[in-house]
């Protein structure tokens, strides 16, 4: 009917407030209830994925359902990025993803220390560049997939270990094919496994089962663990490794004291809610400006310090949630510059871990937007090594760097706003194209197409500050010397007068503007801050906070 968007049969997303957007599928239009008034109707009825439950859709609104994107139905489709899309995966089935060869991953040993920020060099599809070095959301994130992207073979080893009980000890698998005997501690999913299970590095869970406060009587676990120490071996490339089992019994001792265990955690979840509407609170006190950014960041992050701790103490709490508020809540120090999307990043794959597809979808809805940050970091630091090379006179090697830094995010960055990597750019192909100029003649000369595209990015960078209205009325101060600049040099090049004396002062002023960015001077963004806790030690603090 042409009245409403979706026909029956089409799968949408709606929006089901605190539980999050789920899929479904429109079984009916204009749906009615026997009870509403005679002129009321819902434009849907929908039928839910996950649980098959019978919902309405009051408005016919994106706000209020919208058609899937591709990483709603992976999401629901298969666990995690590495589990196999719509299909029965076999014991050592291989999956190639892509075209190895394209890739510049890398594995030296700077590289494959977790949480080294190699993606900013804007290669491997926003992923860092060595396996090895991939935590939780590069591995298990819809949003990231670095496995898809950059084409590595993906290796399925499935284990079922049928039915155990509490108490039951489970004993060691070394005698299993696992393709790869090291490497499976990387970024495991150890919080979905029973209390009294141990996992180790060759991919073996050994231990007593014991019971579980946190789980229902009888539960199943998906447990999945991943190794990239043969990410380089096209016959075997990363190894995701996923253990099965169903765990009956789950009642508590004797001597477990229940009410305590119920207060405790009850106690966490006031503090952790107590944090999470502090948080809020300081941020609109930043919307509305009666804080600066400096005292934001060092409020927020404090308070997020506290919760962190919290959750180191009661790592479980509500089965992840708090972590996805954590992460999602370092995104916003993140946008006032401060050096935290590690954190992000860090404490948003963890919540992935769980296996509670609630969480799940609290913590993809956030890393969508840290992927994306991740592309403006790359713009920023390869616009920054394209000023240093203009500043080694590497000029055409500038050229190219600030063209794929460019590319990142159509000329944005981390805090670069007005266009400046274009203008960049634009200043360095000028020096390019005048050198090419006095060297082989103006006619026909390659320097021309070098200059006419210079041309063309100026006026990119000029109109991109122009919309921020903050350089009103004369423009943005390295953009309106560029005009000049090139208006001095058609002159002299109408006149046939000598360039040279031109390019020496063009570029003294160029390695002028060069330092002002680097030195963080206004108008351009402050300098990177020093990150406020090192990247291993907040690896360490989590994973010995496991079980």
């Amino acid at each position: 009917m042409s009245d409403v968007r979706f026909k029956v049969g089409t799968a949408v997303m709606c929006n089901l407030g605190p539980e999050g957007w789920k899929l479904g599928r429109v079984i009916a239009l204009h749906y009615r209830e026997a009870h509403w008034a005679s002129e009321r109707s819902a434009p849907y009825q929908v039928a839910l994925e996950d649980d098959h439950r019978l919902i309405y859709v009051p408005v016919d609104d994106d706000r209020c359902c919208r058609e899937p994107r591709p990483e709603d139905l992976r999401m629901v489709q298969r666990i995690d990025a590495l589990a196999e899309l719509g299909a029965d995966t076999q014991e050592h089935e291989q999956t190639g993803l892509g075209a190895l060869a394209q890739t510049r991953l890398s594995c030296e040993p700077q590289l494959a220390e977790p949480g080294y920020p190699s993606y900013r060099s804007g290669h491997c599809e926003g992923c860092n560049l060595c396996p090895q070095g991939w935590l939780y959301a590069e591995l298990y994130s819809e949003h990231y997939r670095c496995a898809e992207r950059n084409g590595l073979k993906v290796t399925h080893c499935v284990v079922d270990l049928g039915t155990v009980r509490v108490g039951d000890s489970i004993g060691d698998l070394a005698n299993q094919d696992f393709k790869v005997g090291e490497g499976f501690l990387q970024a495991p999913t150890l919080m979905r496994l029973p209390p009294g299970l141990g996992f180790s590095d060759d991919g073996t869970i050994t231990g007593e089962v014991r019971f579980d406060p946190h789980r229902e009587a009888v539960y199943s676990v998906e447990f999945v663990a991943v190794s990239t120490a043969a990410w380089d071996n096209p016959e075997i490339g990363i190894v995701r490794l996923e253990m099965n089992f169903q765990v009956e019994g789950n009642q508590p001792p004797k001597d477990f004291e229940e009410d305590i265990f119920s207060r405790d955690q009850q106690e966490a979840r006031v503090y952790a809610r107590q944090a999470v509407q502090e948080v809020w609170d300081l941020w609109e006190q930043w919307e509305e400006g009666v804080l600066g950014n400096r005292e934001t960041r060092a409020r927020i992050g404090s308070v997020l310090s506290r919760l962190r701790s919290l959750l180191e103490r009661h790592p479980r709490l509500d089965n992840g949630r708090w972590w996805a508020q954590l992460g999602g809540f370092y995104m916003n120090v993140h946008k006032l510059l401060e050096n935290t999307l590690f954190e992000c990043e860090l404490y948003l794959g963890y919540a992935l871990t769980f296996g509670d597809a609630e969480v799940r979808y609290i913590a993809e809805r956030n890393l969508e937007g840290c992927y994306q940050k991740r592309l403006l970091e790359a713009a920023r630091f390869m616009w920054i090594d394209g000023l240093e090379q203009m500043m080694r006179g590497e000029w055409a090697r500038a050229a190219r760097t600030l063209q794929s830094a460019a590319a990142q995010k159509d000329g944005w960055g981390w805090a670069v706003n007005y266009g400046d990597i274009w203008l960049s750019e634009s200043a360095a192909r000028l020096v390019c194209g005048a050198e090419l100029n006095a060297r082989d003649g103006m006619k026909d000369s390659e320097g021309s197409l070098w200059i006419k595209e210079a041309s063309t990015l100026l006026a990119k960078g000029a109109a991109r500050a122009e919309t921020a209205r903050t350089f009103l009325p004369n423009g943005h101060p390295w953009a309106s010397e560029l005009e000049e600049a090139f208006a001095s040099y058609g002159n002299l090049v109408e006149t046939g007068a000598d360039t040279g004396d031109w390019l020496k002062a063009f570029k003294l002023r160029t390695l002028y503007w060069c330092a002002q960015v680097l030195g963080g001077a206004s108008p351009f963004p402050p300098e990177p801050s020093a990150r406020l806790d090192p990247a291993a030690e907040l690896i360490k603090r989590l994973r010995f906070k496991e079980h």
